[in-house]
């Protein structure tokens, strides 16, 4: 398959590259606007340049854009020029997504020291409330989405206007990055967001957003990108203002080291994958309009047309023929479903033998091995399923009835990767859990002086994958584990949420309501103060409600 612009690489050799400065350098301009925008808008001309590109492409493939939409085909017009693009990318990734985040990450707050569990009830709630008010699932959602895609992504976290609640949003990677010192461990020390506004195309301004873990920082220029070697003449400096995150509030994570997609390093495969089948559709398009071939003579034929004189008499030559302008033709048309042919008798030879020609008719077409494209498309389909860690659902051994282990098997290599992807996406989270923590202790939120790093460490994210589930058998396994009587209540309570749809602290919040009003009964009966029992402890004659009764006396 030949594309344009393809060379030794897919993607330009810095399309990935993290972007780092040393930290003296950047302590140096911080504070002073312009001079961070003149060192910010280095990298933003090499975002823009080098980096966007790449994942452009990546959000193309996922929406089916992919590079058999610049293949150019078969050079005859005439022919068949199919461009079947597969959604392979968009399956692989909304799988990834599903069995990472289709269930909610659960936030638990354990505190360290026993004088801590008021704290760390405050903690809890407030993550609850925050997670509830900015949607934090959905947004967790999509920034895997964007990681499974483009192999990184954005999260801001913000005040609302006019408020002091904290909110959530997923930034566009295309839009965003964030700047590294060169230290080993990669300390942020500005972020950056632009984007365009406008009333269509008109009125085009580009908007800059520097962000620094005291300030935010807002720039414009009229009309795109400046090009200029002194971009700080050409933008404006609109505002500043300032920030009680303690870090740079936004966030990128990470799909893996390498910051590539899930499906990313086997574009080539789907590639392939497009143009077979592709092919084979032109193939079959063009079978249907394959080239007629006739030999023999046509029983329906025109009358030759004759070269007339003045007279409309036809002309005649010296041997007295009639003059030919235009011969007798078969008379064809193709919306019949039938032709009329006749053998005919031809002389060949140097004696002039005389010989019978039979009519014959038939298409030219060409000869395609469809075992063997059945074969190359299966194979193509096994390689990325198998290089991309994704079961295939279609594959006949991956029954809905297999056993645990079998499933297990069948998932291991998922398993492998969700676990280093976990462990980047706990990271991404921590960093925006140390935002909300510190402006919550701004605000005295959090009771007590804190030490922050010490609160997000009482913090684990929970992360449980979203497979089919089997009710029998987790059943039958939590009657296991309570016959054995070497599991907790909250042990069971958690394996039965996958049951119940309910969690495990607020079944224990239902388990202590339930208790205590079976108490308070209890009590009242033991008292003499309920039901049957006040009647003998007070001797009073006993009331029957007459469900009539409206309250009336």
């Amino acid at each position: 398959m030949q594309f344009n612009g393809r060379k030794n690489h897919r993607f330009d050799t810095e399309a990935n590259r993290v972007y780092q400065m040393p930290v003296s350098f950047f302590n140096n301009v911080k504070d002073n606007p312009m001079s961070l925008y003149d060192v910010a808008y280095k990298f933003i001309r090499h975002h823009v340049d080098h980096q966007v590109h790449r994942i452009k492409v990546l959000q193309d493939y996922y929406l089916g854009e992919t590079d058999i939409k610049k293949w150019p085909g078969s050079r005859n017009p005439e022919n068949a020029h199919n461009q079947v693009a597969t959604g392979f990318a968009r399956y692989i990734t909304n799988i990834r997504v599903g069995y990472f985040m289709g269930n909610d990450i659960q936030f638990k707050v354990t505190p360290e020291e026993d004088n801590q569990k008021s704290l760390a009830d405050t903690i809890d709630e407030q993550i609850k409330q925050f997670n509830q008010d900015s949607n934090e699932s959905y947004i967790d959602e999509m920034i895997e989405k964007d990681l499974s895609v483009c192999g990184r992504a954005y999260d801001l976290v913000y005040v609302n206007e006019n408020e002091n609640t904290l909110n959530l949003a997923k930034v566009d990677p295309t839009t965003a990055f964030v700047v590294y010192d060169d230290s080993i461990k990669a300390k942020p020390l500005f972020a950056v967001r632009y984007y365009e506004t406008g009333v269509l195309d008109d009125n085009l301004q580009e908007q800059y957003e520097i962000y620094t873990d005291s300030s935010l920082f807002k720039y414009h220029s009229n009309g795109g990108l400046p090009e200029t070697n002194s971009p700080e003449q050409a933008v404006v400096f609109d505002d500043s203002e300032p920030l009680f995150f303690g870090r740079v509030p936004l966030t990128e994570y990470k799909n893996n080291d390498e910051r590539t997609g899930d499906w990313e390093p086997e574009l080539d495969q789907m590639d392939a994958l497009d143009k077979a089948l592709s092919t084979m559709a032109n193939f079959q398009e063009d079978f249907n309009d394959a080239a007629m071939v006739i030999t023999g003579k046509f029983a329906n034929m025109s009358d030759p047309k004759y070269q007339l004189d003045k007279n409309g008499n036809p002309v005649v030559n010296k041997d007295g023929s009639k003059v030919i302008l235009e011969p007798a033709h078969p008379l064809i048309n193709p919306h019949n479903r039938m032709f009329y042919l006749k053998p005919y008798v031809t002389k060949a030879g140097i004696n002039g033998e005389r010989s019978v020609v039979n009519p014959t008719l038939q298409y030219i077409t060409k000869q395609y091995d469809s075992a063997g494209w059945s074969t190359y498309i299966n194979f193509l389909i096994n390689e990325i399923h198998k290089y991309t860690n994704t079961p295939n659902v279609n594959d006949p051994n991956f029954a809905s009835n297999a056993s645990g282990v079998a499933m297990s098997y069948k998932l291991w290599g998922s398993d492998q990767e969700r676990k280093i992807q976990e462990s980047l996406y706990k990271r991404g989270l921590h960093a925006r859990l140390s935002a909300c923590l510190t402006y919550w202790d701004k605000l005295n939120v959090i009771p007590g002086t804190n030490n922050i790093n010490a609160l997000v460490s009482m913090i684990e994210p929970d992360f449980t994958p979203n497979l089919p589930k089997n009710d029998d058998a987790t059943a039958q396994l939590i009657q296991q584990l309570v016959n054995t009587g070497k599991f907790s209540d909250e042990t069971i309570r958690e394996i039965a949420e996958s049951i119940t749809g309910v969690t495990a602290d607020a079944e224990q919040q239902r388990v202590d309501e339930q208790q205590k009003h079976e108490a308070d009964q209890l009590s009242q009966q033991n008292s003499g103060n309920f039901g049957i029992g006040k009647i003998f402890a007070t001797d009073e004659n006993a009331k029957v409600e007459n469900p009539n009764d409206k309250g009336e006396n």
